[in-house]
């Protein structure tokens, strides 16, 4: 995946801004075993402003895999790693004081493959700055997005999920 460039150069208004949000990703699942999912992730993430800066949309990032670990299938113990993928993402609403919000949804694809057993599980999240723990665009570009939802189908169907990611923007789009 190719990343946007860097400039230090102020962003033209009027015209679309890229720009990528550099961080770390923490998943907290109750009920899974912390060495399967539960760990922290640099994450390197691909976002565009509106030309009006009123909106940003999160275009691609790069997958996360998760070490092997455990897992139980039945009565087997089976090795398996988790990769989650972005499925898609809407645009989200990016306001004057830095808070914003991106709705997305992940695939978390399962390494195991099981016959007649769908085990990969989706979740659909908005990743926002107002949630608890979150916290706003601030003057160099740092910003905590937070996200809680459910997850939908496979293995992980019917699990909350608290998804946070800190790290810097860049450029900014101010």
């Amino acid at each position: 995946m190719k990343k946007t460039s860097r400039t230090k150069n102020p962003p033209s208004a009027g015209r679309p801004l890229a720009a990528v949000f550099e961080g770390q990703c923490r998943l907290a699942i109750p009920g899974v075993p912390a060495e399967a999912l539960q760990d922290s992730y640099p994450l390197s993430c691909d976002i565009v402003f509106s030309a009006a800066r009123d909106a940003v949309t999160l275009v691609d990032f790069e997958s996360i895999r998760t070490r092997a670990y455990a897992a139980k299938v039945g009565p087997t113990t089976v090795t398996n790693r988790t990769t989650v993928h972005l499925v898609s993402a809407r645009p989200g609403q990016l306001s004057p004081d830095g808070h914003f919000a991106i709705p997305v949804v992940l695939h978390f694809d399962h390494s195991v493959d099981l016959p007649f057993y769908e085990e990969d599980s989706d979740l659909a999240v908005t990743l926002s700055t107002r949630e608890r723990g979150g916290a706003a665009l601030d003057a160099r570009g740092g910003v905590t997005l937070v996200g809680e939802g459910t997850f939908a189908g496979g293995h992980l169907a019917g699990k909350p999920c608290r998804l946070v990611y800190e790290g810097t923007v860049s450029p900014q789009p101010w």
